[in-house]
């Protein structure tokens, strides 16, 4: 149970993400400026927490791991998000980037870290007749240009998280903390962000008195936080069981896009979002049972 509640504190912690990256690409803040922030900020905490844990280096190996998974797991994707949230509702965007177990699947078989299942295979299909019914032009009500392709471009966001989480799993070094992992990702994501931000004058100062500015010290506070849950809900049950708060974000996410920027969603779009929960829940259990069956 405890872990249950965390798991679900983390899917809201994540929502809210996507729901304040939403309200500032709308209202003037620079994709880049926002991303640098988002890296800057939860990476300088992340080191206050490992410097009091005595937990900062890693070996080469673990270093070079972190350099790839920060690219794939956190810069990409969050640029992607960025960019994408002024042109697609947060509520919609959160349910197409937490999409991401549909993809894992194949790139697990593909990599050989994975074995065949007929069952996961038919999650799989099913989670992507829920992607098809959201992305099909002209399917749904949403006040938005589908054939601009930004609805394409973020379903380049849960492919880089799978690409990301499977090399993750194939390719760990066996040493050294998730939250150690996340500070070095976050550091290298930092670098990144920041180069592109100076190439593409990108910045935004943090004032006082400006909303902006309190949102985006919120979302550092609350990616620091889901770092944190992070690593005590690999701790305490897995990454398998962790995969489910993908489903939790996604219902989460189009709550706050109905409730807080009253989205309006077609009843085949809520139709599909619910085949894709459906589809992440299957995959999630389908996992765990997999692997009980290993341990025994």
């Amino acid at each position: 149970m405890p872990a249950l509640i965390l798991l679900i504190i983390l899917g809201i912690d994540w929502a809210s993400g996507y729901a304040i990256a939403g309200y500032c690409m709308t209202h003037g803040v620079n994709p880049y400026a926002y991303a640098f922030w988002q890296s800057f900020g939860p990476f300088m905490l992340l080191l206050v927490i490992q410097t009091l844990r005595r937990e900062l280096w890693l070996e080469k190996s673990g270093v070079i791991y972190a350099i790839l998974c920060g690219v794939f797991g956190i810069v990409i994707p969050n640029l992607l998000i960025y960019f994408a949230a002024a042109h697609i509702p947060s509520g919609l965007l959160t349910v197409l980037a937490n999409v991401s177990p549909i993809f894992t699947y194949p790139l697990a078989l593909a990599f050989k870290d994975e074995r065949f299942s007929f069952a996961r295979l038919v999650l799989i299909v099913i989670g992507f007749i829920g992607v098809a019914l959201v992305v099909i032009p002209n399917q749904h009500n949403l006040s938005l240009e589908l054939g601009n392709g930004w609805l394409y471009v973020a379903l380049l966001i849960p492919l880089s998280y799978a690409f990301s989480a499977v090399y993750l799993s194939r390719f760990h070094p066996g040493t050294g903390s998730v939250l150690n992992y996340a500070m070095w990702m976050l550091m290298v994501s930092t670098l990144c962000v920041s180069s592109l931000a100076v190439m593409n004058r990108g910045y935004y100062e943090l004032r006082f008195n400006d909303f902006n500015s309190g949102l985006i010290v919120l979302e550092i506070l609350l990616s620091t936080c889901g770092y944190v849950l992070l690593f005590l809900i690999m701790k305490m049950v897995g990454a398998v069981y962790y995969s489910l708060v993908n489903a939790i974000a996604a219902v989460t996410g189009v709550a706050y896009g109905y409730f807080l920027f009253g989205q309006q969603f077609s009843g085949l779009t809520v139709v599909a979002i619910g085949v894709i929960v459906l589809a992440i829940s299957g995959l999630t259990y389908t996992q765990r049972m997999r692997n009980s069956q290993l341990e025994v």
